[in-house]
């Protein structure tokens, strides 16, 4: 049995059939493209790592060598020796360590309390409060550091890790109420008031229900504060002095020299410095991206 073909079917035969082949390959073409991008985006951003590890297991006399070896010819652990052999600077890992955990826990339990009254709460004022948070968050900090100084001469404060708190939670509390102010409007507030009607203080509730479900909000604010608080270097220069209160930042900077720079051990403690950073980042960059992205269609 023969089947006749239309003229116009014979004249142009499947033109849907090559439309999508076409289609296809264009997506194709266009996913290649993007995965190259990306690719060299990883390589623009981890060669600056792999190069400062590198430098940190190499002699310091290898480091200046022209042109440079990509790869240490020489393998060595002096530096990181160097560091954990000096009292001064496992006390300055541990001033980090106890300065970005407090203002962690300060900057999440404050910006938690008010983050849930301008969510749940109408009062007079609260878009101008509203904006004043966003507007500490433009505000270039560079202009803050003599009015600090001034107020933390004047109290007493100065070379002191108090100072160091106060002044990291003038920028990180802001951030963490907007953050978590945003997350709390997604949860409906029925949840609370069943809880306050089983016989649930307020304060109670928020903890027993609002707190448990914006785990991924708190994991957020807590890294971004954690991280700022761990890198911060203008403020920890201005208002600190000796090496009893200093911190990472102000230890590496310390090791450049006028004229000899030790590089291995500089780029050693860079090293140290940032692997808790990254591990963080490892096992709570889900959590991150979902705390800080919930929200943000919110108003």
């Amino acid at each position: 049995m023969t089947i006749a073909l239309h003229p116009a079917a014979a004249a142009h035969p499947r033109p849907f059939l090559g439309r999508h082949i076409g289609t296809r390959g264009r997506e194709r073409l266009l996913n290649l493209f993007a995965y190259a991008l990306l690719i060299v985006a990883i390589g623009i951003i981890f060669f600056p790592l792999l190069w400062m590890f590198s430098v940190s297991v190499r002699p310091n006399i290898e480091v200046m060598r022209m042109p440079p070896d990509w790869l240490p010819q020489v393998f060595t652990l002096e530096g990181y020796a160097k560091i954990f052999q000096n009292k001064k600077f496992l006390v300055v890992f541990l001033n980090t360590m106890v300065v970005s955990l407090i203002v962690t826990a300060l900057s999440l339990f404050l910006g938690a309390m008010a983050a849930y009254a301008l969510a749940r709460f109408n009062f007079i004022g609260q878009r101008a409060v509203l904006m004043f948070l966003i507007t500490t968050q433009m505000f270039p900090l560079v202009l803050l550091c003599i009015p600090y100084f001034r107020i933390f001469i004047t109290l007493g404060l100065y070379d002191t890790r108090t100072s160091l708190v106060v002044v990291y939670l003038t920028f990180t509390l802001p951030f963490c109420i907007l953050m978590l102010r945003s997350y709390f409007m997604n949860i409906p507030r029925d949840i609370e008031e069943a809880a306050m009607v089983d016989g649930c203080s307020r304060l109670k509730a928020i903890f027993k229900t609002l707190v448990p479900m914006s785990y991924p909000a708190f994991i957020g604010a807590g890294l971004y504060t954690f991280l700022l608080a761990w890198n911060e270097f203008l403020f920890a220069v201005v208002l600190i002095e000796s090496w009893e209160n200093r911190v990472l930042t102000m230890a590496i900077y310390s090791l450049m020299a006028e004229f000899v720079t030790d590089w291995n051990t500089m780029m050693a403690f860079s090293v140290l410095a940032s692997l808790p950073l990254v591990v963080a980042f490892i096992f709570l960059q889900k959590f991150m991206v979902q705390g800080m992205t919930a929200g943000a269609l919110t108003s």
